[in-house]
């Protein structure tokens, strides 16, 4: 019964790992994919957007710059957001170099602040992400 016991507990921490791993592995593909941008706490409960927690899950990694720059083709406009602020976080250079050869969509973002859920230009976003607008959000611990 013992045995039984320890190895249900260690099939139970691998399964842990694993959904970790799954977890890590999917934020930048959730990230490229984001249908809106937000920042801070969003809706009446003030919680962190989907696409922040994935751009903090992605940061953690130690190849975050690649991460990010991989997941860059098959960004949805709010996704080529993130990934902008992510490469201004955590590797300049690579950011500039983005920045520089960008595409800039002329379609209008989805954007939640606060309770406010608003549409607002990509080139307007694009302008506060290098004024450093969002660099502050993800120094805060995440709620």
């Amino acid at each position: 019964m013992k045995t039984f016991i320890l190895n249900l507990i260690m099939v139970m921490i691998a399964q842990v790992g694993v959904s970790v791993a799954a977890t890590s592995e999917n934020a930048a593909r959730d990230l490229a994919a984001a249908k809106s941008f937000a920042f801070g706490g969003i809706g009446v409960a003030g919680l962190m957007s989907e696409g922040e927690r994935n751009l903090r899950a992605v940061l953690q990694e130690s190849d975050a710059s690649q991460q990010l720059q991989s997941a860059l083709a098959s960004a949805t406009p709010a996704g080529k957001l993130y990934i902008l602020v992510g490469l201004r976080r955590c590797d300049r250079v690579a950011y500039q170099r983005v920045l520089d050869s960008l595409a800039r969509p002329k379609d209008d973002v989805e954007v939640a602040r606060g309770c406010m859920i608003t549409r607002e230009p990509f080139s307007h976003l694009l302008s506060e992400i290098q004024n450093g607008r969002f660099d502050d959000y993800l120094s805060r611990p995440p709620r």
